[in-house]
């Protein structure tokens, strides 16, 4: 017998999958579980590793049990739950890669029928036969072309367009363009001037760097490769969700100050010393991982929250933007790859692979794509603080100051009060950082690449910052 569990992100689809489900059944041949959303009212949207293992627990009396889930940190969450079970339920587990609704109700209709665990696997896996056959198109179950998988060839067709987004196809289009071609099966490839890459991967389209007035060709072959093509085109026509002029709305940002006078504070952004070597066996620290990056997830949820709360929808999309760059499987892989050639710790794995991944952004040419590798250095810190068990508070402040950093997370200044904070220099940084956008959407006096200048600069001190003159001064 085969009893089934939903995950979802969205509580309210989690619940209609399990009612369309139950629809098929006759008897008790096939038990249901749902673990959708998480339990926060104000951004009930997520996956929780604890929910999905209660789940498999409550239908775990029988031989085989199959979860269905949707995408990204549900997969994540599901493979968690995978290592908390107690060995015994883990072992009857199967985690089903079929979409959702139509392979659910596949599932149930086989598992209530009585079928054994692989049976029930293909006929989730073979959901969408029956719909293609009724729009007359091609099994999306039948076998692709091993090359299909390696490079576009003359049979595919394309389509090019100019980018006009100001600053490119950086973190937050690119987040859209992954979103919107996900949907289509379809072999697809992005091409700029001869370099391709499969546009399945926020950090493949970044390092792209697609920038304003580029061409970019977007090359499909499959069932659906001309409506993924017609997505592109009208996604390109919409910038890619981004407005390229300023939105008139009634709650402008505060001015942004050229001068800010106060205390200095001398931050340094949370590093935590890493240890190379494990005591614990691999998939332990797998398991730690994965758990890590699932409270990371919900960490920057949180801060999407703040950031439309507080600011904007464009702020917001920062942090959006961080959500979908690390709800990126890839990564885990690369991290459980350097884990297994190295025999080390889970958090020296990720901090080697975040730490790459942030110097690929550095070495770019691209000033405004160069700027993002902070992006990656805080996704790396708030990770980290789950991985070791240490934490980074920020500062409250009861007068005004100056926070004088070498540089500064996204997520810190998001944080700072603007009636205490009256202005941010840095030794390095950059203007077209996430950093710099926040703070000067909240107000704030921003300074960088000060260098040198701020070698005399200790916590105590009356500054100014002198914007116009792009200096810093103590009071004597």
């Amino acid at each position: 017998m085969v009893n089934l569990v939903i995950v979802s992100h969205s509580a309210q689809l989690g619940e209609g999958v399990g009612a369309l489900a139950r629809q098929m059944l006759m008897g008790e041949g096939c038990k249901l579980a749902i673990a959708a959303g998480i339990d926060d009212p104000e951004n009930p949207i997520g996956t929780d590793p604890i929910k999905v293992m209660e789940a498999i627990e409550s239908v775990a009396d029988t031989d085989h049990v199959l979860v269905m889930m949707d995408i990204g940190s549900a997969l994540l969450s599901a493979e968690t739950a995978l290592e908390l079970l107690a060995p015994d339920i883990a072992a009857k587990v199967r985690l089903c890669a079929a979409p959702l609704v139509e392979g659910t109700l596949a599932a149930t209709v086989s598992a209530a029928a009585g079928a054994d665990i692989d049976r029930v696997v293909r006929d989730a896996m073979n959901a969408l036969d029956a719909k293609c056959e009724q729009l007359g198109l091609p099994s999306p179950s039948a076998a692709k072309p091993a090359s299909a998988e390696l490079s576009p060839d003359a049979d595919a067709r394309s389509i090019s367009i100019v980018v006009k987004n100001p600053n490119g196809i950086h973190v937050r289009p690119a987040s859209r363009l992954v979103s919107t071609l996900s949907g289509f099966n379809a072999d697809m490839w992005l091409e700029k001037n001869g370099k391709c890459v499969i546009p399945d991967s926020l950090n493949q389209i970044a390092l792209l760097q697609v920038r304003c007035n580029d061409t970019l060709r977007l090359i499909a072959k499959g069932e659906q490769a001309e409506d993924a093509l017609a997505a592109f085109k009208q996604l390109a026509a919409e910038n890619f969700g981004e407005a390229l002029e300023p939105e008139q709305v009634n709650n402008v940002a505060a001015p942004v100050p050229s001068r800010a006078t106060g205390t200095a504070f001398c931050y340094t952004p949370f590093s935590p010393a890493v240890a190379r070597q494990s005591t614990a066996p691999l998939q332990t620290e797998a398991q730690r991982l994965r758990a890590a990056i699932q409270s990371t997830l919900n960490d920057l949820s949180e801060l999407t929250a703040l950031a439309e709360e507080k600011y904007s929808a464009d702020i917001a999309a920062i942090f959006s933007g961080h959500h979908t760059l690390l709800d990126d499987p890839e990564l885990l892989d690369m991290a459980c790859d350097v884990m297994r050639e190295n025999q080390c710790s889970a958090a020296w794995a990720w901090h080697q692979v975040l730490s790459d991944l942030s110097q690929q952004y550095l070495q770019l040419d691209d000033p405004y794509l160069q700027a993002r590798y902070i992006d990656i250095e805080d996704i790396l810190s708030h990770s980290l603080q789950h991985l070791t068990g240490e934490t980074a508070q920020i500062p409250a402040f009861t007068h005004p100051t100056i926070l004088v950093a070498d540089v500064i997370y996204p997520s810190t200044v998001l944080q700072l009060d603007p009636l205490t904070i009256k202005g941010i220099c840095l030794r390095g940084g950059s203007n077209a950082s996430h950093p710099a956008i926040i703070a000067r959407e909240m107000g704030l006096c921003w300074m960088c690449q000060q260098g040198e200048a701020l070698d005399g600069i200790k916590t105590g001190d009356a500054v100014t910052l002198d914007g116009v003159a792009h200096k810093i001064t103590r009071a004597d």
